[in-house]
């Protein structure tokens, strides 16, 4: 009898819970059921925390973020409201309809992701060149009179925040003063007013262009963090806008992410210093990302993947089942860049991965596919990789071990 009674209790609590329980959000005043909650969660990765949902087209700034019904507008928000270490996470809504917009959440500045364990989850056909998209947006002022002071910029006409500028944003000042080509970091924003950390020159000119930028577009420096079915694009116009991601914190992972830190010939033109991602950590792993794109064309001795940033030794990272895309005729572009000789304390392994250079006329022009620094110790084994675009792998095997022979064209 007790076990009938018991039961019956158990069943009327599970058939209140069904019927719905009221959810705080700052959306509008509704029920929100467990069976909508579930379907709101439905194949996405189990998780510690709270997951935050993030829709570019139908999200409200104001909203909690908690449900679908309740998405936030922006990417930027949503890792705000992470906490670092809870195991929350983000997914981000996608809906290509054949606009940008309905597809991109936009970055005004890069974001230096110093969390920990924060999953992020891409709602998208889950191909190369996804559409789940996280891409900087550029902040542009183009006035002909600003007065500018050691550390202000100054208008008379027009508005520093109506053209998007705010605390945090890096910028380059082009004009025929000079100040001319030197970069800012905002401190203060007022409509008339832009107060900035560095310092320039006293000047009045004629006409001044003030420009954002993203270098690069996410810092990761936390630790234990997963991100899934996500394209993440650097697409600012300038030199200054070098690098897709930079992972500097250990045991960080991606699946099916597509990064491109150079959206502009501009940017793909400088040096050493562009990169796609770049892996200044150990015991990462990534599978079946792409680096790159046969849209841009790398004018420069720089590459896709950069391993090292420092003289701080790394190892252990594994790459399965990636892809290098590129675009270049210029001989010393590589797809992997090895930073300086301290660069690699243990190997970076490459499993299953494709190398390629979409133009086939500059086979003969692009020398080795692994390039930079010779590491002292270890190096990058390759294992049933293959490359087509470039005459080597890399100079005199210095800097990798491989199982097979590449490709040819």
């Amino acid at each position: 009898m007790k076990r009938i009674i018991g039961l019956s209790v158990f069943l009327l609590l599970s058939l209140s819970l069904c019927l719905g329980q009221l959810t705080p959000s700052a959306g509008a005043n509704t029920y929100y059921s467990p069976t909508q909650h579930l379907a709101d969660i439905n194949g996405l990765p189990a998780i510690r925390g709270t997951w935050y949902f993030v829709d570019p087209t139908s999200g409200n700034t104001a909203s909690d973020g908690k449900s679908i019904a309740t998405a936030m507008a922006n990417f930027d928000s949503a890792y705000a409201r992470c906490a670092s270490g809870a195991g929350d996470g983000i997914a981000l809504l996608s809906r290509d309809i054949g606009t940008s917009a309905s597809t991109t959440s936009y970055l005004k500045k890069g974001i230096v992701w110093a969390k920990y364990g924060i999953t992020v989850f891409g709602i998208q056909s889950e191909t190369y060149f996804g559409r789940a998209r996280i891409a900087s947006q550029e902040i542009l002022t183009s006035v002909k009179q600003i007065t500018e002071a050691a550390h202000t910029f100054t208008r008379t006409t027009g508005s520093f925040i109506t053209d998007g500028w705010k605390i945090g944003l890096t910028g380059i000042d082009s004009s025929a003063g000079a100040n001319n080509g030197a970069m800012f970091t905002v401190t203060n924003v007022t409509a008339t007013a832009i107060t900035f950390s560095e310092t320039f020159s006293a000047v009045s000119v004629a006409t001044v262009t003030l420009k954002s930028y993203c270098a690069p577009l996410i810092k990761i420096t936390g630790s234990n963090n997963a991100f899934y079915n996500l394209e993440i694009v650097n697409q600012g116009t300038i030199t200054a806008d070098t690098g897709g991601v930079s992972i500097q914190a250990n045991r960080n992972y991606m699946k099916n992410v597509h990064i491109i830190g150079a959206g502009s010939t501009l940017a793909a033109a400088l040096a050493t210093y562009q990169f796609d991602l770049e892996v200044d950590a150990s015991e990462c792993t990534f599978d079946d990302c792409y680096f790159g794109t046969n849209s841009t064309l790398y004018g420069a001795a720089n590459g896709h993947i950069k391993l090292g940033n420092s003289t701080t030794g790394i190892g252990q990272d594994f790459f399965n089942h990636c892809h290098v895309i590129s675009n270049s005729a210029t001989a010393g572009h590589a797809a992997i860049w090895v930073t300086n000789a301290a660069t690699l304390g243990g190997w970076v392994q490459f499993s299953d991965c494709t190398f390629q250079n979409w133009q086939s006329g500059a086979i003969t022009a692009l020398t080795v596919a692994i390039a930079g620094a010779t590491p002292n110790n270890c190096g990058i084994f390759l294992h049933n990789c293959g490359e087509i675009g470039w005459a080597a792998w890399g100079a005199n095997n210095d800097k990798w071990v491989t199982d097979n022979a590449a490709g040819a064209a």
